[in-house]
């Protein structure tokens, strides 16, 4: 009985710590990065669309964990009405050694009928605009300081831009 109440205790300290951290977080963006595109893996044809898996490097700017690198692949797919569907899974390192897993679900901009076509066009060159995009994150993290993370959604908003293989997202809690 005695481990059962200790235990409740330690979660109820571990809850109030994130929490208050968490609640004084939401009206900042906690994460701003910037990614550079590196490889593209051409999947191909798939039964949803075409399926690409890109994968980037890059800092968060600012923010949460501000200089820290991040690593990530996005199985991206752009549907047949135009749509481009991001799945991004990856990490970021920070300079003092905590480390975070961070997932993003989104999209691409708005639908552009014809881009199933065009990128099966051996000829195919991507427009050279800031494509908006927009989603949302989780992290994970075993880092005290930073374990409301393992808690929280946020929201999600940038732009990538193909042609100069740049990502730039920032992410802001949502907790209420």
């Amino acid at each position: 009985m005695k481990k059962l109440l200790c235990a409740a205790i330690l979660a109820a300290i571990m809850g109030i710590a994130g929490t208050a951290i968490a609640d004084d977080a939401a009206a900042t963006p906690y994460i701003v990065m910037e990614s550079q595109l590196g490889v593209q893996d051409f999947i191909g044809l798939v039964p949803e669309g075409i399926r690409l898996d890109g994968h980037s490097s890059g800092v968060i700017t600012e923010g949460l964990l501000a200089g820290a690198t991040t690593t990530g692949i996005d199985y991206m797919v752009y549907r047949h009405d135009g749509v481009g569907v991001l799945h991004v899974r990856g990490f970021a390192v920070h300079p003092d050694g905590v480390t975070v897993a961070m997932t993003l679900e989104g999209f691409l901009g708005e639908p552009m009928p014809g881009m199933l076509e065009a990128m099966l066009d051996p000829e195919f060159q991507p427009p050279d605009v800031d494509i908006p995009a927009h989603g949302a994150a989780w992290f994970q993290t075993m880092a005290p300081q930073y374990a409301f993370l393992n808690h929280t959604v946020f929201g999600c908003t940038g732009t990538v831009n193909l042609v100069e293989g740049v990502a730039r997202i920032t992410c802001t809690s949502l907790a209420p």
